[in-house]
């Protein structure tokens, strides 16, 4: 587990990379709002992740609990023939609905309605390919050929978001990067599905199979809701403000996005990498396993978390002016980006929770909390929007994350470890929390009349890793069972 903990780390240490080196040059080269377009391009792939019907959740946890090759193979033939009507039902409505989107959603004062919709076309063909792409990397990752899949995915995001710059430097116009985009995402699909079925191939025919999904039928209508509710509950400020405000103003909340996911994205990678555990110990009803396991893994988690969100909470608009070298974008976002990034924070400390919900096939829970999110924040958006621009969007965002944190953690962990939520919610979240701030207030005095630009970065990593440092030595001391082989999963769990 190790080995692919790495290789996610490496693969989401790229998309990090990327998207500080990267961005830069788009607005540079094609304006804030042309990079307002592109951000549209990521909001619409994040909502129809919702179409997959759940089929992507559900492909990588019947991939981890089965060895059975005539089943693997049964059910992944019989997923991806559901996956391509999906797609092509995406390509249908994107394309139906382009001129709409264009017309009277989007607020542009550089860029025509007819090539926002050929653009919006476009988009359309490159998130099918990308969604199915997704789903292939699902199943090498509930085989944990992590490695592999990371390996394929990091090629793709070099190819669109770095390679892309050559042509857009030649042709700098949208239409180049969106060409550009469909025609990666179409060659990595078939990279990326051809290395799936060579792993599942064994020399027997797989067919269509109606009983795959009345196996898996009931977990991925589950995936189904909570899918469309969680794309709606993560997307929805961005929707709002896309419709509400200039496409300058939904690129500047777009750059405070970006900052604000950080501690996520640090933590995404080992969260991935234990669910196919997980999914075992909860295959064969070993409570002790999954318990250690997944206390383990809060406190790491919550103790990189916290690290992150620290020196980016403490150097916000340094970061901001080192990554854009633009003093009013930076002076626009500064405060948005802080809220955004405390909800953040917030939403990395969910994952354990959720993780260990899709372990044992549950999904209830979350379509209840997503329900009822959705019936409140969309209205509340649109009045905190409306009379308080971005910081608005911002406090609804972490509103809503705070409130999760304690529904999903109460509800979730109390369903399936029993008594364990305060444990949780002291031990494995709180003491890092607190032991964080200490950190940080000390790193307040100490770099308060120091030199800033550059030197941020030394202050940033110094930081981080004296309060990973100070955590995981309380970690030691509060767990004692738990040796440092149990954290890097290099020691089989028993």
């Amino acid at each position: 587990m190790f080995k692919n903990i790495i290789s996610n780390y490496i693969g989401r240490f790229f998309g990090i990379i990327s998207v500080f080196i990267f961005v830069p040059f788009y607005i540079k080269i094609l304006g804030i709002e042309a990079y307002a377009i592109i951000n549209f391009y990521t909001l619409l792939l994040t909502l129809m992740y919702f179409a997959d019907a759940g089929l992507t959740a559900t492909l990588n946890r019947e991939i981890a609990r089965t060895d059975d090759k005539q089943y693997l193979g049964n059910m992944l033939f019989t997923i991806e023939r559901l996956y391509l009507c999906i797609c092509l039902l995406i390509v249908v409505f994107i394309t139906l609905f382009s001129g709409i989107i264009a017309q009277n959603w989007l607020k542009s004062q550089l860029i025509s309605s007819n090539d926002l919709r050929t653009y919006i076309v476009l988009m359309g063909l490159s998130i099918a390919f990308q969604l199915f792409t997704t789903l292939e990397s699902s199943g090498l990752m509930g085989l944990e050929k992590q490695v592999l899949a990371n390996t394929i995915q990091v090629s793709s995001n070099i190819f669109r978001s770095a390679i892309v710059l050559l042509p857009l430097y030649f042709y700098p116009k949208l239409s180049t990067f969106f060409i550009w985009q469909l025609l990666i995402n179409m060659i990595f699909f078939f990279i990326m599905r051809y290395n799936l079925w060579k792993q599942i191939k064994n020399g027997l025919s797989y067919n269509f199979d109606k009983n795959v999904l009345k196996t898996v039928g009931k977990f991925a209508s589950g995936m189904l809701f909570m899918t469309i509710l969680s794309s709606l509950n993560t997307q929805v400020d961005k929707l709002v403000i896309s419709k509400l405000l200039s496409l300058k103003q939904f690129g500047y909340y777009s750059l405070a996005g970006i900052l604000a996911q950080i501690p996520v994205l640090i933590i995404t990678p080992i969260a991935v990498a234990i669910l196919p555990r997980m999914v075992k110990f909860s295959e064969i009803s070993d409570t002790i396993g999954l318990s250690k396991i997944f206390h383990i893994y809060s406190f790491i988690l919550s103790s990189l978390a916290s690290s992150s969100a620290l020196v980016l909470f403490l150097f916000t608009k340094d970061f901001i002016l080192i990554w854009t070298h633009n003093v009013e974008i930076a002076s626009s976002i500064e405060n948005v980006t802080k809220i955004l990034l405390i909800g953040g924070f917030f939403l990395s400390l969910q994952f354990m929770p959720y993780y260990l919900a899709m372990a044992n096939g549950h999904t209830q829970t979350n379509v209840k909390l997503g329900v009822v999110s959705i019936l409140l924040i969309i209205p509340a958006l649109f009045f905190l929007v409306k009379t308080n621009g971005l910081i608005g969007a911002s406090y609804i965002w972490l509103i809503f994350n705070v409130v999760a944190f304690f529904y999903l953690g109460y509800f979730l962990i109390d369903k399936f470890l029993k008594n364990e939520f305060k444990k949780w919610l002291f031990y494995d979240n709180l003491i890092p929390i607190i032991v964080t701030l200490c950190v940080g207030f000390i790193s307040f005095i100490a770099t308060n009349n120091l030199p800033h630009g550059f030197y941020i970065l030394i202050y940033s990593i110094l930081i981080g890793l004296i309060s990973l440092s100070v955590n995981l030595f309380v970690f030691v001391k509060l767990y004692p069972q738990y040796n440092l082989l149990d954290f890097m999963g290099l020691k089989k769990h028993t």
